[in-house]
């Protein structure tokens, strides 16, 4: 388990202990019955899942995360920060865990955002 990743443990492990473990949620966007359901029905992959494929695939460390729907389309947006110090918005398909957005200043270093990766 990569450093930044279990620096931040305690604080993610709280998050989804006080949501029963399914997803850490903005208070402005889904409430936990509302992601357990969506995950329950297939339609969001759970959450441990996308900590597991940036821990594997990314340099940085999590700073936030929110699940959001819209439209029918659930997305998980997580805030990184960078080896650099920079922070990245990163912003994945909630049902397949595929990376559709990027933002930030240092993309690069996170060495999991392809070339060409909107914005």
């Amino acid at each position: 388990m990569s450093r930044s990743l279990i620096s931040c443990l305690p604080w993610l492990c709280l998050g989804c202990l006080l949501i029963g473990g399914s997803a850490a949620l903005h208070a402005d966007d889904v409430d936990a019955e509302g992601a357990r359901r969506a995950r329950d029905a297939g339609k969001i992959a759970p959450l441990r899942s996308l900590f597991d494929k940036v821990e594997r695939e990314c340099r940085g460390r999590f700073v936030e995360m929110e699940l959001e729907e819209d439209d029918g389309r659930w997305t998980y947006e997580i805030k990184l920060i960078g080896p650099g110090g920079d922070v990245a918005e990163l912003e994945y398909d909630a049902a397949d865990l595929r990376l559709l957005e990027a933002e930030g200043k240092g993309l690069d270093a996170l060495e999991c955002v392809p070339p060409g990766t909107p914005d």
